[in-house]
């Protein structure tokens, strides 16, 4: 769960387990104006075992910009 209350970011980023298509999705949104999703495919045939290493390297990645997301009102 993502809650962070003074940057209005809220939402869910899901580690997926096994061989899965995609291994790591999340959306955050403001819950009024903002959403944002995101996920992670591989141009492969899944194998977790393999990919863990890269998966892991964006999900460190995926997490930063979760974390230092900023909305932009015009």
């Amino acid at each position: 769960m993502i809650i962070d209350p003074d940057r209005q970011v809220y939402g869910i980023l899901y580690d997926l387990k096994g061989n899965t298509a995609t291994s790591v999705q999340f959306f955050v949104t403001d819950s009024t104006k903002h959403f944002f999703r995101g996920s992670l495919y591989f141009f492969a045939e899944p194998n977790s075992d393999s990919l863990a290493p890269v998966t892991e390297f964006f999900r460190e990645d995926i997490i930063h910009i979760i974390e230092t997301l900023k909305w932009k009102d015009k």
